[in-house]
């Protein structure tokens, strides 16, 4: 797997920019409850833009009150479509506490503390993934709890928590220690269909690169390869998601980019030409993710 920025890298990271970009630039925050309260987010993840301060702290007063509104349970926000995945709460999270990590450099002091003082709320829900530092959670489960764990983590880093990041290195264990079929992310059960199967396995294999890259273990990198390696070899593009989970991953890995190559393009093909936010919000945390092997 590479571990510093080729020329590959860079065209890929130029490639879902240019895809994402637009995309994003044109959509706007629906509702409290709806995907799209991560574009603004998304947008500052890809660029610094300041006139996009106050809506990353608005976003977090929003994410602090559904968690002390769903405290104890599963937080749901609804896509463009009318879909409603319980991925979308912690991917939303996700984008946040990212975007917040990469530019609190640059944030007035009011904005910085505003979003500091929401995050113990905002990631209240995600602390339900603490069932699971001592047992693998049900294969059902695995992808959310793998968002959620990388939620935790990225607060526990922000807020210097270091008893986090040691609970989040056990749930993830758990997980990679219980590989599903030919070394695929997860256990199938008998009423999965392959399209519900594989969406959980590129959800879940998304924020389990992004954990990887995070705590930079090579263990985790190499259980990314295999996973990626799996559907590369056996997944038919009619199971796949137009949403382009996990492209990242796929591109981390030379023998695997061509699998994230064909999610471009059916990403696209979809959507006319133009992606959704949806996928503009995936591909902007791509180009992150591709962004942290410069220099």
């Amino acid at each position: 797997m590479r571990s510093r920025m080729t020329p590959e890298f860079s065209r890929y990271r130029q490639m879902v920019s240019s895809l994402a970009e637009p995309s994003l630039a044109q959509a706007g925050v629906d509702s409290a409850d709806s995907i799209t309260l991560g574009v603004p987010a998304a947008r500052l993840l890809m660029h610094e833009n300041a006139s996009l301060y106050g809506s990353l702290a608005d976003g977090f007063k929003q994410l602090e009150a559904l968690g002390q509104s769903r405290r104890g349970e599963v937080a749901r926000l609804v896509d463009p479509a009318g879909h409603c995945r319980d991925v979308y709460h912690p991917f939303v999270l996700h984008l946040h506490l990212a975007a917040f990590g990469r530019r609190y450099e640059s944030l007035p002091a009011s904005v910085w503390g505003a979003c500091e003082s929401a995050v113990p709320g905002a990631i209240e829900p995600a602390r339900s993934v603490e069932t699971y530092a001592d047992a693998a959670p049900p294969p059902a489960e695995v992808p959310v709890v793998l968002w959620q764990a990388l939620c935790l983590y990225e607060q526990a880093v922000i807020l210097g928590r270091d008893v986090d990041i040691e609970l989040i290195d056990s749930i993830v264990h758990q997980v990679v220690a219980v590989p599903g079929p030919d070394a695929s992310l997860h256990q199938r059960r008998e009423a999965d269909s392959p399209d519900a199967w594989t969406y959980r396995e590129l959800v879940g294999l998304h924020a389990l690169a992004n954990l990887a890259l995070g705590r930079r273990n090579l263990n985790w990198a190499k259980r990314v390869e295999q996973i990626a390696m799996y559907h590369l070899q056996n997944t038919q593009p009619d199971h796949t998601t137009n949403q382009p989970w996990a492209v990242f991953a796929f591109l981390w890995s030379p023998p695997t980019a061509s699998f994230a190559e064909q999610q471009l393009l059916d990403t696209t093909a979809h959507a006319g030409g133009t992606v959704g936010p949806v996928a503009g919000m995936l591909l902007a945390d791509a180009a992150d993710a591709l962004a942290q092997f410069e220099g």
